[in-house]
Parts: C-alpha cells; sequence; structure tokens
C-alpha cells in the first residue's frame, strides 16, 4: 500500500473538482484529484457539453429546412443520427483529454480510482493495481449526483430512457413523452422535436419551467407548441405499463403512451461510498451543508459543485470549486450566489439571472421593460424575429433585479446583464455603453434604453 502526501486532495475530478484543483496548484498547492471515471463529471461526458453538441447539428438541421426564406436551394435534409452521436462522442473525447492535459500541465496528480474519506486527512484510492493512501491536509469532496427515478419508474423498465440514455439512442422514437419540465425536459423536447418525435412533455407544476419569469416562460410555450411539442401541466404520473409501448397513467384519470419516455426529473448527490461517517460528517443522507467559504462541519474539510444540493449547474460549480481550493490556500473566499446566469438550450433559447417580474415585485418596487427581437435590425437579418429581452429594475434607482432573454444565443447575450448586476451598475449603465450595430446585444441595449425612458426603435405609450 503506497502512501503520498498533498495539501489538498479533490475527491472527484468533475466541474468542481478540476477546476478547483487547477486553482489551488496556481496558488502554489500541491494537489491531487481522485476519479473513478471520466474526468469532467456529468456535464463534460453525459450532460452539458453532449447535449450542445447534439444541439448544434439540430441548429444546422433547422436552418437547413428554412433555406428557402434565405434564398437558397439545397433540396431535401434529414438527420443522420449515428453520425451526430459519433461527432458528439469525438467533442467529448477532445474535451475530456483536455482537462486532463489541463491536470498534468498544472502539476495536479490525478489518481484514477474509487476514493473515499478514512479520515479528515486521508483518502483511500482504490483501483485494480490496490489500494493507495493519500496524506493530504484540506479535502475537497467534489463527487457530484447523479439522476433518480422518481415515483413509479424503476431502472431497466423497457423503453424508460434516463437523460444519459437519450445521448446515446440508436433511432430517433416515433414519439416520445418526457416527465419533467424543467430545464433539460424543456431542451430534449425542443430537440427531439426539430429530429422528428412526436414529443409530449409532463410537469406536474401548472407551467414549463417553474419558478422562472411567467411571462417568459408563456411565451416560450407557444414557441414549443409551434414546434408540435405537446404541453400538459398540472398532473403527475401515477403508474407505468413497460412493454412494446410505454403506457402512463396521469393523476387526473388520463392514460397515455408512446414509443419511449424520458425522465427528466430528479437528481440525488453521491455520497453514499464517501466515507463521510469517518471524516466526521455524519451518513451522507441528503446534501452536505457548507458555509459562504465552501467549508463543511468539520475544520479543512470543503465541498463543492452537486453535492451541495444549491444550484446544479456546471459553471456553479466551476465558481464553488475555485473559491474552496482558495480557501484552502489561506485566502478569505466567499461564493455569492446572487447573481446566477442560467440557460435553457431549446430553439430558440432561453437565458435569465437574477429575479423574475414575479420575485422582484413580491421583494421590491420594481418594474419591467421588454424589447422584442423583430424590431431589432440583426434579428431581421438572421431571420430570427422571434424572442424578447426583458429587465426587470428597481423603481427608484434603476438597479437590475434580473433578466431575461428569449432568442438566438440567449446564454451568450444574458451575460452583460449578469456582469452589470454584479458589479451595480444600473440599467443607464447599459444605455450610455455604446453597442456595434448591427448585433443580437443591440437588444440589451434597446431594452435598458426603454428603462431609461430613452427607448428608440419602440413606439412609445401614451
Amino acid at each position: 500500500m503506497s502512501r503520498k502526501i498533498f495539501d489538498v486532495a479533490f475527491l472527484g475530478g468533475g466541474p468542481a473538482g478540476y477546476q478547483g484543483a487547477i486553482r489551488a496548484a496556481q496558488l502554489g498547492l500541491r494537489a491531487a484529484v481522485v476519479e473513478s471515471s471520466h474526468l469532467g463529471g456529468v456535464c463534460l461526458n453525459w450532460g452539458c457539453v453532449p447535449t450542445k453538441t447534439i444541439k448544434a447539428s439540430v441548429d444546422l438541421l433547422h436552418q437547413a429546412r428554412r433555406a428557402k426564406e434565405y434564398g437558397l436551394e439545397i433540396g431535401s435534409v434529414r438527420p443522420d443520427l449515428g453520425s451526430i452521436i459519433s461527432r458528439k462522442e469525438k467533442v467529448v473525447g477532445l474535451l475530456r483529454s483536455g482537462v486532463e492535459q489541463l491536470l498534468r500541465g498544472n502539476g495536479v496528480a490525478l489518481h484514477k480510482g474509487h476514493g473515499r474519506l478514512v479520515s479528515p486527512v486521508e483518502l483511500a484510492v482504490e483501483n485494480e493495481g490496490g489500494t493507495e493512501i493519500l496524506k493530504t491536509k484540506k479535502v475537497v469532496i467534489a463527487t457530484g449526483s447523479r439522476q433518480i427515478l422518481p415515483g413509479p419508474f424503476a431502472e431497466g423498465m423497457q423503453g424508460v430512457l434516463s437523460t444519459y440514455d437519450i445521448l446515446n439512442i440508436s433511432s430517433i422514437p416515433g414519439s416520445l413523452l418526457i416527465v419533467g419540465a424543467g430545464a433539460v425536459g424543456v431542451e430534449m423536447a425542443s430537440l427531439m422535436a426539430e429530429l422528428g418525435s412526436s414529443v409530449t412533455l409532463l410537469e406536474m407544476a401548472d407551467r414549463i419551467l417553474p419558478g422562472e419569469d411567467s411571462e417568459m416562460t408563456a411565451q416560450l410555450t407557444r414557441m414549443l407548441k409551434r414546434q408540435k411539442v405537446k404541453i400538459i401541466t398540472g398532473v403527475t404520473v401515477t403508474g407505468v405499463e413497460s412493454g412494446s409501448r410505454i403506457r402512463l397513467t396521469l393523476s387526473d384519470g388520463r392514460t397515455i403512451e408512446s414509443e419511449a419516455v424520458l425522465v427528466a426529473a430528479g437528481r440525488a448527490p453521491n455520497l453514499e461510498a464517501a466515507g463521510l461517517a469517518e471524516a466526521g460528517l455524519g451518513s451522507g443522507n441528503g446534501p452536505l451543508l457548507v458555509n459562504e467559504r465552501m467549508e463543511t462541519a468539520v475544520p479543512g474539510i470543503y465541498a463543492a459543485g452537486d453535492v451541495t444540493g444549491g444550484w446544479l449547474l456546471a459553471h456553479v460549480a466551476f465558481a464553488e470549486g475555485i473559491v474552496a481550493a482558495e480557501n484552502a490556500a489561506g485566502r478569505e473566499s466567499r461564493m455569492n450566489y446572487r447573481v446566477i446566469p442560467r440557460c435553457v438550450f431549446s430553439i430558440p433559447e432561453y437565458a435569465a439571472v437574477g429575479l423574475s417580474e414575479e420575485e422582484a415585485k413580491e421583494r421590491f418596487p420594481a418594474t419591467s421593460f421588454t424589447f422584442p427581437l423583430r424590431s431589432l435590425g440583426m434579428a431581421q437579418a438572421l431571420g430570427e424575429r422571434e424572442g424578447l429581452v426583458k429587465l426587470v429594475v428597481h423603481q427608484k434607482t434603476g438597479k437590475i433585479l434580473g433578466g431575461q432573454i428569449i432568442g438566438p444565443h440567449a446564454g451568450d447575450l444574458v451575460a452583460e446583464i449578469a456582469l452589470a448586476m454584479r458589479h451595480g451598475i444600473p440599467a443607464r449603465g447599459i444605455a450610455k455603453t455604446i453597442h456595434i450595430h448591427p448585433t443580437l446585444a443591440e437588444a440589451v441595449l434597446e431594452t435598458a434604453q426603454a428603462a431609461c425612458g430613452q427607448a428608440i426603435h419602440i413606439l412609445p405609450t401614451k
């Protein structure tokens, strides 16, 4: 049994683990990453990156089908699913090897195998070569999360797909039920409809993307319906019959069937085998509680990413891993969740940051301003006339409380609003910043101008 000594060890090589480890190495710490599967975690291997790679193919398919609108004759187009999946695998493999090169280049030691805490300052790593003990001054638990099947669904049911399974299907189902209309469900509904599935989206809340701005989700609902996605809200699944086709019984008494069902609801932290009890952190039931420094109840043990049970977003995990690394190095770094941008990569995209209009009005004297993409030169030139930008601002100070965007590249455009919010720049700060013309980013400018009573490309209201 070999023994190695480090300043900080990261249990998990996903977004929080590998970025935190690189930051620790930048600060001069001897850092190690322990990973039992692929580097990059769910995001790189079974989530964000593969779905966006597939979306790139679907976006091109969507545009090709609209070629006549742009004066082009290219004939009929159809998806080659095998080639789409193959391209996805190549992209994931390239980025995965890139993460390993980054760790190596920064002097981070990578230990492949199943790791668990055996004390607050020791990790046991088991692999085919045996067991090695890593002694460390600090530990960051970053083991991520996994999908769980809720209610009547069970592992191994014929025709029931997890969010991992849907990324490796060999054929496009003629009909697909999607359970859960959160970010993943809405995104997959849009993509699978474009690929040719007859999609029905089920949600237990009264609307898709519950918790997001109601005006924006209503518009996105209309857009999904134009993609022929059927949406059923206010229901849960009470029964499942699995066979050559899947039949679901809903809480309102209806039955509905399809070729396949995608379950896009429910995740749980990966903590059962982390050795928490040996480190004094209890049994591992539920997420780990941390303070704003990402430190657990045991001094010197930190946690970052999905195991903390907060925002289950890769970019949040990046930030948490870095905060944990900086505190492990003796710095005073704190996590701030006030400004968290998020995006649903549907067609078109929906992105948001901060509070919805409803949330803002419950807490502040707030009002909202919108700008339709159809009034924007670049949107017209691109043929992307559907969409909307919205800013929610404090009536007295002009402070931006939230922002929402529906349209192409919404995930990129929302970054400007997030930056303004993070640094306390009011709407007039965006309005006074010259934006390149013509660009989609001007839609954010125009909305900020409206918030300042200076709207240019929308008619004044009497």
